[in-house]
């Protein structure tokens, strides 16, 4: 009888310690840019993707996320050296108390996406609907959640 007691109080207190701590949300995301690319020499000034990928890490700083709430696991973009990046992507971690935490945290870090592209383009001078060599010269993003 002591021993079923002393069961029943052991999982007592580990029920007890989970509910207190409660359950974390955590959703991987990956944040895609996309640009028209080229050869640092001869197409320099067009708009580069890996740019507005540092951009928006800049700004996921600044986003006001508490902390521990996201961790930046992977930023690459690019293919080879003296080249303007047609590619640019952020993989991170996000971690909240509940899916609307985590959801509050997804609409910052979109947030954060279109401002590195917004920044990007700006900087180029380089709007929606402008092409270079026939493809879309501005900075485009897409923010997943895997």
């Amino acid at each position: 009888m002591k021993k079923n007691m002393f069961k029943l109080a052991a999982f007592a207190v580990l029920a007890g310690t989970a509910l207190a701590s409660g359950a974390q949300q955590v959703a991987t995301v990956a944040v895609e840019f996309q640009g028209p690319g080229g050869h640092s020499n001869g197409n320099y000034g067009r708009t580069s993707a890996l740019h507005a990928a540092s951009r928006a890490v800049m700004f996921i700083q600044q986003a006001g996320m508490p902390a521990g709430s996201y961790v930046i696991t992977n930023v690459t973009g690019g293919n080879s050296v003296n080249s303007i990046a047609s590619d640019g992507l952020i993989e991170m971690r996000l971690s909240a108390v509940d899916a609307t935490a985590v959801a509050a945290l997804l609409t910052k870090v979109t947030a954060a996406a279109k401002s590195g592209a917004d920044a990007e383009n700006a900087f180029r001078n380089v709007k929606a609907g402008d092409l270079t060599a026939g493809a879309p010269a501005h900075i485009r993003y897409t923010v997943t959640q895997r």
